[in-house]
């Protein structure tokens, strides 16, 4: 009879200890998978992805999904466990772009840190590659210290960029133009190093070409890029030489003299031209309310412009308005000089498609360009430190 009722009792018990530990599996691979669950941009082709590609460090590709015989870590053929986990160490992995042949690396830590997407703005000889290296350089040299933050060039060809910037700026020699017209983003992890947060920054420096006014042949270039989708701010930059004002006065052959370029096309378009971008996008006022446009006046160290947008500008404003901030006295004098030089209805533009508007003038050099003599970028951090903190306020601080 007791024989009987333990026969019983396993016949009874055996499927629901064995359903039991099924349950227990399954609940830990939802888990695991939920874990998992990461997402990023590919810097290339701006499209948006699941994280599930990882390369080894001897240079095997896996697709690190949890599975229910491989929950937590899989072996890869050269003997090394590979975590699926973020928690487990799968962020210290190069993760990986599926939709290119071969994978497209995409860097270490992706999907950890906030994403920030800033495209530049401008037509052809606006000064977009300069500022893009200047901030590169300062992002290198100033930004640590000042901030507090590591700064790591996370994406495929980065640092190799960063290390050319950083060569060039201390010699004295212009970055040279953009010239695809969909470049892959530069990348920066901005980090505390503190509290070890941060944010991932994607900066695009299309050439000023997509930007020139309509005709046939530019007409294919309204709706070019992927990441208008989802860019958190923009960059619009403005060249004062490309402005009739300055045009007669200073020529083209006389800013060649002295290392200046000046854009022969009329800011107008360039502004038209991006709108139409954004609605070739299906993207309107409504569905960019959020994010914020800087607008940048660029070669602010050129001439006189100092005295009308620089430092001399806004310390003269200053005095008069001892309430105003610099960041404050600079937006209005900017603001107030783009008026007066006919571009007062590029800014209102600009300002019904943007939830934030604001005027910064900068200097990528700190001089008029001459041989041997080092770059010291002027203004150059506060555009785009200031859509960063619109979209993540109080991640960067002023030590």
């Amino acid at each position: 009879m007791q024989l009987f009722v333990i026969v019983t009792l396993c016949i009874m018990t055996c499927p629901l200890l064995y359903g039991g530990y099924v349950f227990y599996l399954l609940a830990r691979l939802d888990r695991a998978e939920k874990q998992a669950r990461r997402y990023s941009i590919c810097p290339v082709c701006h499209r948006v992805i699941r994280l599930t590609h990882f390369r080894c460090s001897c240079g095997k590709d896996h697709e690190l999904i949890p599975t229910d015989k491989e929950i937590f870590y899989i072996k890869c053929s050269c003997g090394k466990r590979l975590p699926k986990l973020p928690r487990l160490g799968r962020d210290e992995l190069v993760a990986l772009c599926p939709h290119h042949r071969p994978y497209h690396s995409i860097g270490k830590y992706v999907g950890t840190f906030p994403e920030v997407l800033l495209p530049i703005v401008g037509g052809t000889s606006t000064g977009k590659s300069a500022l893009l290296a200047a901030w590169t350089f300062y992002a290198q040299k100033r930004l640590p210290f000042g901030y507090g933050v590591d700064v790591t060039f996370p994406f495929e060809g980065g640092t190799e960029y960063a290390d050319d910037c950083l060569r060039r700026f201390q010699q004295g020699v212009p970055p040279g133009k953009t010239a695809l017209i969909d470049p892959p983003a530069v990348g920066l992890d901005i980090v505390s190093q503190t509290s070890r947060k941060g944010l991932r920054l994607y900066l695009y420096d299309p050439a000023g070409e997509v930007f020139d006014p309509l005709s046939n042949e530019s007409e294919n270039t309204l709706n070019p890029f992927g990441y208008y989708d989802f860019m958190d701010g923009v960059l619009f930059v403005i060249d004062p030489f490309s402005l009739p004002v300055f045009q007669q006065k200073y020529p083209q052959e006389f800013l060649n003299s002295h290392g200046f370029q000046a854009s022969d096309k009329r800011t107008e378009d360039s502004c038209e031209k991006f709108i139409r971008g954004l609605y070739a996008h299906n993207l309107g006022h409504d569905e960019y309310h959020y994010a914020s446009c800087a607008v940048v006046i660029t070669k602010a160290d050129a001439f006189e412009l100092d005295s009308l947008v620089g430092d001399e500008a806004v310390q003269k404003h200053m005095k008069a308005n001892p309430r105003l901030s610099f960041d404050d006295a600079l937006d209005e004098v900017c603001s107030l000089q783009l008026k007066n030089w006919g571009l007062g209805h590029v800014v209102e533009l600009l300002s019904k498609h943007f939830k934030s508007v604001r005027c910064f003038s900068v200097s990528a050099y700190g001089h008029v360009p001459e041989d041997g003599i080092p770059f010291i970028p002027q203004r150059i951090e506060l555009p785009i430190l200031w859509l960063l903190n619109k979209k993540m306020p109080h991640v960067l601080v002023k030590r």
